[in-house]
């Protein structure tokens, strides 16, 4: 019993030092935000004396740089989108598009050492195209009111940030509930927004007579 459990402690012991041992990437890798359109430069910041570089995008092998020239090697990947820059050991992704979302990572050594991989998860977003409000409403019964239930839609970027202004109030989310009383009017604004863009449109709500209102609203 005791040398199966020698023999399993040392096996261990093994597999975490050659982990640890192989452990190159980089812990700190940054997560990068970009808008559809933007570009991405991924510089080899490294001595250039026999520098020896290799750009990997989700473990792919996309470009090199050795003996001081750049190569391509995936053409199919970003195909016209990828530049190479001599000067400061960089490769550029522009043109940026929903599908480049992925793990991109710099595998470089010098003369005498194997440098840290460096890693760069990228999330690309796509920009707000346009914002619509629909809106239905219902009569409570034994109140004198209008109740008016409201939905703000993008298009484009399918998770942004909603928010609302007038009646009163702002509030947050891409639903609002608000009640009028017979013959009032307001007007609302909903805003969507990601950070990369923002686009926004308004819609005045009547409370009128049930008779009039018996139908879905969409605004157009």
């Amino acid at each position: 019993m005791n040398v199966f459990q020698e023999s399993c402690c040392s096996i261990l012991g093994v597999l975490l030092v050659f982990l640890l041992q192989g452990s190159c990437v980089d812990p700190d890798g940054d997560v990068v935000h970009k808008a559809v359109g933007d570009s991405l430069e991924l510089t080899a910041d490294y001595p250039k004396d026999g520098l020896e570089v290799h750009w990997k995008y989700n473990g792919i092998n996309f470009a090199e740089y050795q003996h001081n020239k750049f190569r391509k090697v995936k053409h199919e990947l970003f195909n016209e989108r990828l530049k190479m820059d001599e000067d400061n050991i960089s490769v550029t992704v522009s043109d940026l598009k929903l599908q480049d979302s992925g793990s991109f990572s710099i595998l470089a050594e010098g003369k005498s050492m194997q440098y840290k991989t460096k890693l760069t998860v990228l999330r690309v977003h796509d920009l707000i195209r346009d914002v619509q409000i629909e809106y239905n409403v219902s009569w409570p019964q034994s109140k004198n009111i209008c109740r008016f239930h409201l939905r703000c839609q993008a298009s484009g970027d399918q998770n942004p940030s909603y928010s609302w202004t007038g009646h009163q109030s702002q509030t947050q989310g891409s639903h609002l509930n608000i009640n009028l009383g017979p013959a009032e009017n307001t007007t609302l604004t909903c805003t969507a927004d990601n950070t990369f863009s923002a686009k926004y449109t308004t819609e005045t709500v009547v409370c009128r007579e049930k008779s009039e209102e018996q139908r879905f609203c969409v605004k157009t």
